[in-house]
């Protein structure tokens, strides 16, 4: 039996060579010493294949780092899986103490390695310098941050709600909190204390209701605002920019599209005009977004469809709009029309969560599954699939092709004993000589020939 002591001599011989442990059903009892990045994986899974290496680099990267890097095969230790609420694959986890935090970014090692510093923390990150403000600016140029300016006063109600509104999107974004000395001079504050949020190169300042600043609104707002006018998401992100509340004006663009790169621009050019020229008319209510691929808009559609494909999604109802227009065409007036017409409830929406919808889900599911097994084993493929569908048809063969029992030559055979006579149950009455075990085992001799004494 493995003890303890050996896990985590096993843990540490990793740490130094910088390998993703394979862990078992023990991490259990050990996921609360210490901090962990987990992923948890199926054998068949296409996208576990795909982010195999990246994860080593992941291992590799944070060798020198106090975070232990480990893998967990979820189909083969289930109730693992279960206790860290693992609902798809490939799921990444940081875990340290109490603290558990989902990865829902990009699968790349960059995005995960962002994601292990967000989750150690601080939630809060203080900026003692303008020189420092200038760093942190140029290291978040294309993300968005928060900055608390005040005087950093612990029992301050802003500060306080702030770190709080802090400790539940950690993982989201970066927060930070300052004096007022290490602002520029350009940058103008409407009240103080405030919380300011940088993005898309411009800076916008909370507005509490009332002038009473409130928990509520304070995070309402920082949900509203925690991402750029026109950002580039991944899939397994989608339901973290769902959490907005907004509609999602989403956009599937392959970069790698030659013959369709001018179409891809002009998309990008169009939308790029309406989320952040005209954020008036549509930021309190549209979210733009763009993909790499088609994958999680044709999931939404139960469709096929190759990029570049628009679809408008509204995440509280699970109903789609699709523009009645082809994307070559889209101009700034066509889309803002159509979006100013999806606000006010006049366009046809598709989807839902009926039951004829549920069970289309279903069989879409059920293929694309089999697809993503196909592409990633073929030997799977064939023992998933193939081998029990020979298995039943033989099965099946065999029933259909039995010979069935005919039911006139049995009554006749049944006849014929009744004509011979006696049937077995009247064995008694039979005369020695047709006895056949008798006749077997105790052959009669002959008058006049028995042996001599």
């Amino acid at each position: 039996m493995k003890t303890p002591a050996y896990f985590c001599l096993l843990v540490q011989i990793g740490k130094i060579v910088g390998q993703v442990l394979e862990l078992d059903e023990r991490i259990l009892d050990h996921r609360k010493n210490g901090k962990w990045l987990l992923e948890f994986y199926a054998p068949w899974c296409g996208h576990c294949k795909k982010l195999e290496p990246i994860y080593h680099q992941v291992g590799a990267a944070l060798r020198s780092s106090d975070v232990k890097v480990g893998k967990i095969d979820a189909t083969r230790y289930t109730h693992v899986a279960s206790e860290f609420d693992v609902r798809g694959y490939p799921t990444i986890k940081y875990s340290e103490g109490e603290k558990m935090y989902t990865f829902r970014g990009e699968r790349s090692k960059e995005d995960i390695l962002e994601f292990v510093n967000k989750a150690q923390g601080p939630a809060v990150r203080k900026i003692a310098s303008i020189g420092k403000y200038y760093n942190v600016k140029s290291d978040h140029s294309d993300q968005v941050f928060f900055l608390y300016i005040g005087d950093e006063d612990p029992h301050d109600d802003l500060l306080v709600k702030y770190s709080e509104v802090a400790d539940k999107f950690i993982v989201q974004m970066y927060f930070y909190s300052g004096k007022k000395n290490i602002l520029p001079k350009d940058i103008k504050l409407k009240s103080y204390p405030t919380v300011l949020v940088f993005k898309d190169s411009e800076y916008f300042e909370y507005e509490a209701p009332d002038g009473i600043p409130t928990k509520s609104s304070l995070e309402f707002w920082v949900n509203t605002e925690r991402y750029q006018a026109f950002p580039k998401v991944a899939g397994g992100n989608i339901n973290d920019v769902a959490e907005m509340g907004k509609i999602l004006v989403m956009v599937a663009i392959d970069e790698n599209d030659k013959e369709n790169e001018k179409v891809n621009s002009r998309i990008k050019d169009v939308i790029t005009i309406l989320a952040k020229h005209q954020k008036d008319k549509f930021h309190s209510r549209f979210q733009f977004l763009w993909m790499p691929d088609a994958e999680t808009i044709n999931s939404i559609m139960l469709s096929f469809a190759a990029a570049p494909v628009m679809l408008i999604l509204d995440p509280e109802t699970h109903y789609f709009y699709m523009p009645p227009f082809k994307l070559e065409n889209i101009t700034t007036e066509n889309l803002a029309a159509y979006l100013e017409s999806i606000k006010h409830g006049k366009e046809d929406a598709y989807g839902g969560t009926g039951f004829f919808m549920r069970v289309k889900r279903l069989f879409y599911d059920l293929l694309v599954m089999v697809v993503s097994v196909w592409q990633s084993s073929r030997w799977l493929f064939l023992l998933m699939f193939c081998l029990p569908t020979v298995v039943i048809s033989i099965v099946c063969y065999s029933l259909c092709c039995m010979e069935p029992i005919d039911d006139e030559n049995a009554d006749e055979f049944d006849e014929d004993e009744d004509e011979d006579g006696y049937l077995l149950e009247n064995r008694d009455d039979l005369p020695p000589a047709y006895d056949e075990q008798a006749s077997i085992e105790t052959p009669q001799a002959v008058k006049g020939h028995e042996k001599a004494e």
